[in-house]
């Protein structure tokens, strides 16, 4: 893959090849970071994921399982370097939002210190919107205001060098990151600052969240910007860590147990066709798990095409984190628990079937309960499992009554 130039009037930005999407080529857009280190957008990461059971990384096949949180750091930090495309790419995809009714997190912009503070989340209602121009929504947003056309080579080198040490935190020791490692939750830590008692799991320091799953892997794409963005700084950082652990060699707590990482990981594997209350292609709006295996708990009171629900341990937990999808949820919300027949389960698998049978691109998995109540419709892309082992996922209700009937999960083309 090479450097991606783009032309925008009198305008040119010449995008570096790790922030090129490995998915659609573009700009990497509301970037997400998988546990295997590797970045894509949050719409592609979304729409590569399988509906039956673990995903796994475009890139380089590493399983996975949550859907993980856009990382605010690097959304901020890449609207800095390419204002101009990323402006671009957030015209281009909140046109598709509303043409879809599903919308990305919205961002509040005077929350660009990437804290994780849920705060910084607007949730904005599209749904009462009435204006289909996006501009109109977009107003007061970074760069909303900017035409391309004024957005001249001076507007670049000024957005460029804005970026500064201090958009590149370590959460924890609040220097220069090294060797950052991002969370299923989207807070970003220097490697090192990184601690885990043995027997217990990963827990963000920031929003007490669990990553599950293991250790996550050093961001590269990240590091060697910081190393060649901040050279003096990265060096600095990476002096003072070694001398701290020649300093730590026979003291050094714990960092990570393989153990403590199997904690919360039930899906079904890529060779697992028999697990049973698996609710196909619903997610878990909080710790992004999908698909749901066991409880699974849907809001009665969301309106979103795209729900909100809830696997158990989270609804358990009484989880107060915002929706993956920008959507208006409340603490005062209720819920209903969705409960899986065995006939329901064979029509989901064959429904599932006859989709990737017709349509080898995409497809669009519907909740017939919700759809009742609300047209829930979540996109779903259906590629042949065995040999690409990506499809869709959708964090949408999409697969069963909350009595535990038998309802119809319908699907549908998109182009």
């Amino acid at each position: 893959m090479e450097d991606l130039t783009l032309h925008d009037g009198i305008a040119s930005e010449e995008i570096s090849e790790p922030f090129q999407c490995c998915v659609c080529l573009d700009l990497l857009y509301k970037p997400v970071v998988l546990s295997c280190g590797h970045i894509s957008c949050f719409w592609c990461v979304h729409k590569s994921m399988d509906l039956l059971r673990e995903s796994h990384c475009p890139l380089c096949r590493h399983p996975y399982s949550h859907f993980p949180v856009i990382c605010q750091m690097l959304h901020f930090l890449l609207l800095k370097l390419y204002p101009v495309a990323y402006n671009r790419r957030e015209n281009q995809i909140l046109e598709e939002e509303i043409e879809t009714g599903i919308y990305s997190p919205q961002f509040n912009a005077q929350a660009s210190n990437h804290s994780g503070d849920p705060a910084s989340l607007s949730t904005v209602d599209f749904e009462s919107t009435t204006s289909s121009d996006p501009s109109s929504i977009r107003k007061g947003e970074p760069c909303a205001d900017m035409e391309l056309s004024n957005c001249d080579s001076q507007c670049q080198e000024k957005k460029y060098l804005q970026v500064s040490v201090a958009d590149v935190l370590c959460l924890a020791c609040n220097q220069l990151l090294f060797r950052p490692i991002v969370l299923n939750c989207g807070h970003v830590y220097c490697e090192s600052c990184i601690i885990v008692p043995a027997g217990e799991m990963l827990k963000c320091q920031v929003c007490q969240t669990l990553h599950p799953r293991g250790f996550p892997k050093v961001c590269l794409a990240l590091d060697h910007l910081l190393e060649e963005r901040f050279l003096k700084e990265y060096m600095l950082r990476r002096d003072a860590l070694q001398l701290k652990q020649v300093d730590l060699k026979h003291e050094r707590p714990t960092i990570y147990s393989i153990e403590s990482g199997k904690q919360g990981d039930n899906l079904p594997r890529s060779s697992d066709r028999r697990s049973k209350n698996v609710h196909v292609g619903v997610g878990c709006d909080s710790c992004g798990i999908l698909p749901i295996v066991g409880d699974r708990y849907r809001c009665k009171d969301c309106v979103e095409k795209i729900g909100f629900d809830l696997c158990g341990d989270c609804y358990n937990t009484q989880s107060k984190l915002p929706g993956r999808f920008n959507q208006q949820h409340t603490p005062d919300h209720k819920f209903d628990i969705v409960k899986l027949s065995k006939t329901h389960i064979l029509h989901n698998m064959l429904r599932l079937v006859a989709v990737r049978l017709e349509d080898n691109s995409t497809a669009i998995l519907v909740d017939a309960d919700a759809s009742e109540d609300s047209g829930s419709e979540s996109p779903s892309p259906a590629l042949p499992s065995d040999s690409q082992e990506n499809a869709e996922s959708s964090s949408a209700p999409t697969v069963a009554s909350a009595d535990g009937g038998e309802d119809q999960t319908g699907f549908h083309s998109t182009t």
